[in-house]
């Protein structure tokens, strides 16, 4: 069995191909940088809550950083040096193509999570170095679910919200235990992502199933 002893851990755990489980779940972590929201972090853990992936990432010039955000990601600038072991996005999303195909993936607003794992970066590079490029996301062969969209947790969303409960309010209305009472944590919240998807597998599987999300 692969798991991390903290959630603070700083070194890329896996990937750990020889306990992928049908359903899995990811979280990302953002960054700011000079082309828009970034990947600071994934990971991704299996139907048992193991770790199965978890990573820092860093970029090469030109593209920059600018700012980690790091109340909100738990991200600090030594997180993202590769002397300290983060990751080249290039080989993060290589490795998360393998273990993403032909899953279950499990999310929480997974559609952001997508959306940076699959950046075109070769093509956000010419851009800046004004060259015309037109980016294409890579697409990723897996089904999707979401928790945050299954209607049966709409009654824990704050009131007003649009788009729904929090993986906050989820673990400690669902679960009935608090999450990022510290730093924030990608593999504390995949965690909570599968066990809050658990609770109510079957229902969430008969709501979005039909939805024939795929990328």
């Amino acid at each position: 069995m692969h798991t991390t002893s903290t959630y603070e851990s700083t070194k890329t755990v896996g990937p750990y191909r020889n306990i992928l489980t049908e359903k899995i779940a990811i979280d990302c972590e953002m960054m700011r940088s000079n082309i828009g929201q970034v990947l600071g972090r994934i990971s991704v853990v299996n139907y048992e809550s193991e770790t199965i992936f978890d990573s820092f990432v860093y970029y090469p010039e030109p593209i920059n950083i600018t700012n980690t955000d790091e109340e909100f990601s738990g991200i600090g600038w030594n997180d993202i040096d590769p002397q300290n072991g983060a990751q080249p996005f290039s080989e993060v999303q290589t490795q998360l193509i393998e273990l993403l195909r032909d899953r279950i993936v499990i999310g929480h607003d997974i559609q952001k999570d997508l959306k940076v794992i699959s950046m075109d970066l070769p093509a956000h590079i010419l851009r800046l170095q004004s060259a015309f490029w037109l980016a294409t996301p890579l697409k990723f062969d897996m089904t999707v679910r979401d928790t945050q969209k299954y209607s049966g947790y709409r009654q824990y969303a704050n009131h007003g919200a649009h788009q729904g409960p929090s993986l906050k309010n989820l673990a400690l209305k669902v679960l009935g235990r608090p999450i990022k009472q510290g730093r924030t944590s990608s593999v504390e919240d995949a965690v909570a992502t599968m066990e809050v998807y658990r609770n109510a597998e079957v229902d969430i599987d008969r709501e979005q199933g039909q939805w024939g999300l795929t990328y």
